[in-house]
């Protein structure tokens, strides 16, 4: 069955320094504060063992769920709108890695990858790390026993010259022969996406080892080039494919509607997955919503359920009173989808606390009696906080 959209969130910061527990220790850091812009930001995590025995710790993809990584930009767009961030790369693949007595091991994040960090300015970053770690040998406890939380402050100047020089180095370790370095220059290409590297970063798309860095460096880009080279990912794959979901999510992050019907077709195969169900909606606009009630009307409960969801993706209108019958339905999944697809639409909450959603149908239904005509609705892309049905 489809889930809701899942969104990021960042939790309470109880400290600003370096934890240790059972002599493991583990601290976030800037390699600099001062930053030129397009170029890279690393965040660096290091861990160390001060005991006299081996500790095993977590090892997975630095940018998936699984690494107990949690990295939020104040610059980043709000929790409560459907602006998504990138979704995490990678498989949730772990393992473990042994850390020797007085020994450490230090990881880098691009923050560039998932945060936009392209304007000038001052940054805040509240970073996290939730790491289980146990005597080599031992299993890994199911619960994090080391806690990392801290803020840190980084300014990106506008006036600071980009070494182009570093932009060659990392076009060469692309045809290195260690695959983690080539992994990382692609990684570093596509998430900085400089225009003069245009061509470069086309031929990610043809090139095996770093076909799957090729949505991101040509949604970077945003040139007419790379957004056609998008399209042609999307006709070229198969969904289910990484390159395909991400393409086509890309695709309708462009408000084009030329592309509509290439991502209905995915949708169409597919319709209870909101991998492409979402992408279609944020599309089609207004030319969805009758696919989407059509799916409501007639689909299996999970295609049901998640083109409610979907709704909140077109931008549309017409979507509202199609929810606002929704929400009556004494289903709560169905009555639960419905208001969260009114409230991304409007940008308008009632009482979050009041339960069950039915028993805000009354207020929403008196709401859009007044202002179905002049109430502004909103994208799924156009970010903003909520406000008080109330309050006209």
């Amino acid at each position: 069955m489809g889930s809701l959209p899942v969104r990021w969130a960042t939790l309470a910061l109880w400290c600003c320094c370096p934890v240790a527990v059972a002599q493991i220790a583990g601290r976030f850091y800037l390699e600099k504060t001062v930053f030129a812009r397009g170029e890279p930001v690393f965040l660096a995590f290091e861990v160390s063992n001060s005991s006299r025995e081996p500790q095993d710790i977590i090892s997975a993809n630095r940018y998936s769920p699984c690494s107990g990584y949690q990295i939020q930009l104040d610059s980043d767009p709000s929790l409560a709108s459907l602006c998504a961030l990138l979704p995490a790369a990678g498989s949730c693949w772990v393992s473990s890695m042994t850390l020797a007595p007085g020994a450490k091991y230090t990881e880098r994040i691009l923050i560039n990858y998932r945060h936009d960090v392209s304007a000038p300015g001052d940054y805040a970053i509240e970073a996290e790390r939730y790491l289980p770690h146990a005597p080599a040998g031992t299993p890994l406890p199911r619960q994090p026993n080391l806690e990392i939380h801290e803020r840190l402050h980084f300014a990106v100047d506008g006036n600071i010259p980009f070494d182009s020089q570093r932009l060659k180095s990392w076009v060469d370790q692309l045809q290195s022969a260690d695959i983690s370095q080539r992994a990382e220059a692609a990684l570093i290409l596509a998430s900085l996406a400089p225009p003069s590297l245009e061509v470069t970063l086309l031929r990610f798309a043809e090139d095996e080892g770093l076909r799957q860095w090729a949505p991101l460096a040509m949604h970077r880009l945003n040139t007419p080039r790379s957004i056609a080279a998008l399209a042609e990912i999307v006709r070229l794959t198969l969904p289910g494919d990484q390159e395909h979901a991400q393409s086509a999510q890309f695709l309708a992050s462009t408000g084009d509607p030329q592309w509509f019907p290439l991502l209905l077709a995915p949708a169409k195969q597919r319709p209870g997955d909101g991998t492409y169900l979402y992408p279609a909606a944020e599309s089609g606009g207004d030319r969805a919503v009758p696919f989407l009630t059509e799916s409501i009307r007639s689909g299996p409960r999970p295609t049901r359920q998640v083109a409610i969801s979907a709704l909140a993706y077109t931008g549309s209108r017409a979507a509202i009173p199609i929810l606002l019958g929704l929400l009556k339905s004494p289903d709560s999944e169905t009555s639960e989808r419905s208001l969260y697809a009114l409230r991304n639409l409007t940008h308008r909450t009632a009482n979050a606390a009041e339960a069950p959603p039915q028993s805000q149908y009354g207020r929403w239904r008196d709401w859009w009696s007044r202002h179905s005509e002049s109430a502004r609705i909103y994208k799924a892309t156009e970010c903003g906080e909520f406000l008080p049905l109330e309050q006209d």
